[in-house]
């Protein structure tokens, strides 16, 4: 017997029903490419899918630490950079990475962001002749010639009611760590305007023991008992 020919209204509803029925499912060849992406050493997706969220689009302009920075890849040595990712940084936001250590990344996959990160951004040829402060601290600071130096040069924009913000404020320093601290003298942060070490000696650049005596003054501001304190500790050991 044949069957009456739906009217248009019928075929169009009809199409929509096998269009729909269709969509969900799985095309073919879908899970194999979410397992390829899930292995993928390609820079790009990797850093879209774990860094962007704190690091910003490109490296720069999140909430983190600006990546997308040559002054702060010509500091940090290669293998530094690699431990932050697969350690991360304990009591600050800067979770572990690496499988291991309870991460989602394999270690090709860490090598591929490193790897990436200072291809695409470093430029080592503008500082092969600069004589750079080292990445951590390698003496001890005096907290009392510290709080001198961040009087005269960095009170103003630092101090309480400035419009950058108060980083002595004990609860700001509860969420960096010293080394965070240390870097952010050195490296300043490009996308906020605010300079690096350079030019922060009423406009000439800071010593080492300068930069050393900044994070010890600030340091001693910090609750004892904060985790970024401890972690701290553990760090200078």
């Amino acid at each position: 017997m044949r069957l009456p020919a739906l009217p248009a209204s019928g075929r169009f509803c009809f199409a929509c029903l096998v269009f729909f029925v269709l969509a969900a499912c799985d095309p073919p060849g879908r899970p194999q490419f979410e397992a390829e992406r899930a292995d993928t050493t390609d820079f790009k997706i990797l850093f879209t899918l774990n860094c962007v969220g704190c690091h910003g689009v490109e490296g720069k302009n999140g909430p983190g630490r600006v990546l997308n920075d040559p002054l702060y890849l010509a500091v940090i040595p290669r293998d530094t950079l690699k431990q932050v990712l697969v350690y991360g940084r304990p009591g600050t936001a800067m979770p572990a990475w690496e499988k291991s250590e309870g991460g989602p990344l394999t270690m090709r996959q860490i090598d591929a962001l490193v790897d990436g990160i200072e291809k695409n951004w470093a430029k080592p040829a503008h500082f092969s002749n600069a004589s750079l402060p080292p990445y951590a601290a390698d003496q001890q600071g005096n907290p009392e010639a510290g709080r001198k130096l961040f009087l005269r040069n960095c009170f103003m924009c630092h101090g309480p009611g400035a419009k950058i913000g108060p980083v002595a404020d004990p609860t700001y320093l509860s969420l960096v760590s010293d080394q965070m601290l240390r870097t952010s003298i050195i490296v300043g942060r490009p996308d906020l305007g605010m300079p690096d070490y350079r030019t922060l000696k009423l406009g000439k650049p800071l010593a080492d023991q300068d930069i050393t005596d900044l994070v010890s003054f600030l340091a001693s501001k910090r609750p004892a008992n904060s985790a970024t304190a401890k972690s701290s500790q553990q760090e200078s050991k």
